[in-house]
């Protein structure tokens, strides 16, 4: 079978000497007629020379800028009928073949027992073609990343509906405040890390630089030691939104931020002074008047 699809209101991504085309939303009613372990068979032609599927879904290369791509989408063998696999179980019950429908209509009582006794006969379906005709509007950029984060893009109307080029646009990722917790609660010597008002409270317990330690007595069994530490809490005004003039802008920005914080609490982490116990001054008698937090 052979069908045309119209989109000339789409574009084209020119990168690296690449000519990069989406081809996904047209043929999603084809595709869904290929059962999974068929897709990888799907192939591309751009005016004949043969394209390259890209690692972002949907998305296929040329060498050149072209006039007519064709899709050949392989769709699975179609079942004509089922032959009885034991001769001598032949009856009238069980005739050696049945039509598809006869079949369905006996399977609704004997289900287990045709599919133990039948064997399905199928037959090759040409694979369908799908014909695209240019031009394309090309522009200067490369595919979409899939990091998982996405781009909420401020788009021209006339885009709204093209989620493939939303990258290329104005927008914003979201979720810095949410990744960031996750990665500092799993940093060492962070005790605890809150989301909480717009910031990130985190606790930090740390080791003096001189291994200290102090007895503990339990209400039951043994005492033991504990290594002294110092508390140091941080209050990180992370923003949740990162604003760019294109995706890839923006996640630039996002990995500086996420370097930064980290790096602070980083450098929180380091081991306290044994004489003044983290605090920046040796105790002296005003210390009973030190603000509590």
């Amino acid at each position: 079978m052979t069908t045309t699809a119209d989109i000339n209101s789409r574009y084209v991504l020119v990168h690296d000497g690449l000519w990069m085309y989406h081809l996904g939303q047209e043929f999603a009613e084809a595709f869904a007629r290929v059962v999974y372990s068929r897709r990888e068979q799907i192939t591309a032609h751009a005016d004949g020379q043969p394209m390259t599927r890209l690692n972002a879904p949907g998305w296929w290369a040329a060498d050149h800028e072209a006039t007519e791509i064709t899709i050949t989408i392989p769709l699975s063998p179609r079942t004509i009928g089922y032959t009885l696999d034991d001769p001598a179980a032949e009856s009238t019950r069980f005739p050696a073949s049945l039509t598809p429908e006869q079949y369905n209509a006996l399977n609704e009582d004997d289900d287990d027992i045709l599919s133990r006794m039948y064997s399905p006969v199928r037959e090759d379906v040409a694979p369908e073609t799908v014909t695209v005709t240019g031009p394309w509007t090309p522009l200067e950029a490369s595919t979409p990343a899939a990091d998982g984060h996405p781009w909420h893009a401020a788009l021209p109307s006339a885009l709204t509906q093209r989620p493939e080029y939303l990258h290329l646009f104005p927008g914003e990722l979201r979720g810095l405040r949410a990744h960031l917790e996750k990665l500092i609660e799993a940093m060492p010597d962070v005790r605890f890390c809150f989301n909480k008002e717009g910031r990130l409270d985190v606790t930090v317990e740390v080791p003096l630089h001189l291994p200290e330690h102090f007895w503990v007595k339990p209400s039951r069994g043994r005492k033991y030691q504990r290594q002294v530490t110092v508390t140091r809490r941080l209050s990180l005004p992370v923003p949740d939104r990162v604003p760019g003039p294109d995706r890839a802008s923006a996640v630039r920005a996002w990995d500086e931020q996420v370097t930064h914080w980290t790096g602070v609490v980083a450098a929180a982490s380091a081991k306290a002074c044994n004489t003044c116990r983290g605090t920046g001054h040796v105790p002296d008698g005003s210390t009973e008047f030190d603000k509590k937090l």
